[in-house]
């Protein structure tokens, strides 16, 4: 786990997938990293029977036993951090099918739109499909997948994804 966060950098917008038990899947977020271990996360919940967004400041993400796998999208600086937390606030989280792809409303498709909205914000360039994203990292946490439900290895942290012009 210790490696986790040696390799997180600080003001890196990072998708992160999670184990969700015995569920087949990953919970979906974006997580930034401000001053390791602690860090921002947004993600879409629904602990409670409706969906919602939750936002917290947090230092238990990168010792997370459930984290598979963290993928870089980009960076923010003082400039971008304001605009990357009001473009995250403002994506929907209400359960509501995808404005972009009418995509059932899941974690996942939250993360979806998000990459989105930062994109068209100016906050990352992505340089990928969103969908080419969503396949190259289920890839990669399925092949992470074993080694952490069976305790054997931490997450992987991916900084050189090429999915935008800054990771």
């Amino acid at each position: 786990m210790s490696s986790v966060l040696a390799e997180l950098e600080n003001y890196s917008i990072y998708v992160i997938l999670s184990l969700r038990g015995a569920e087949p899947g990953f919970h979906w977020g974006i997580f930034v990293p401000t001053n390791k271990p602690q860090g921002d996360v947004w993600h879409a919940v629904n602990r409670t029977g409706g969906w919602s967004l939750e936002i917290k400041t947090t230092s238990g993400i990168p010792t997370s036993i459930s984290l598979c796998l963290c993928f870089k999208v980009g960076t923010v600086n003082a400039e971008t951090w304001a605009k990357l937390k009001d473009t995250l606030q403002q994506v929907p989280g209400n359960g509501q099918p995808s404005p972009n792809t009418q995509e059932a409303f899941t974690c996942r498709v939250w993360v979806k739109d998000a990459l989105l909205a930062l994109h068209n914000a100016g906050v990352i360039r992505l340089t990928k499909a969103i969908a080419t994203i969503e396949e190259e990292a289920i890839m990669q946490a399925e092949g992470n997948r074993a080694g952490v439900e069976g305790g054997t290895n931490g997450a992987m942290v991916w900084n050189r994804t090429g999915f935008s012009t800054t990771s």
